[in-house]
């Protein structure tokens, strides 16, 4: 399993979160997607979209359908394995 992070900022915190939530309406047609969830921090323009994926392959596969999204070419993913989780 894998968990990536992406973080945005900007002086214009709308256009970009509407740019993030046009980049992710494709991942529920990405086999390999687990979750995804858009935060915005409290007392910043700061943006984050932490989104889980069952390999690195699947997370690659929808990366592919982002293309041109400005918030995205513009935000470097940080990537991290998946060592235990609860619910």
């Amino acid at each position: 399993m894998l968990t990536v992070i992406h973080t945005f900022n900007g002086p214009d915190a709308d256009r970009i979160l509407g740019e993030v939530r046009t980049g992710i309406q494709s991942v529920e047609d990405i086999k390999g997607f687990k979750f995804a969830s858009v935060n915005k921090q409290e007392n910043t323009r700061d943006i984050m979209l932490f989104s889980k994926w069952e390999n690195r392959s699947a997370y690659e596969n929808w990366a592919d359908t982002v293309g041109e999204n400005k918030a995205f070419k513009s935000s470097t993913p940080q990537m991290f394995e998946v060592l235990e989780e609860k619910y």
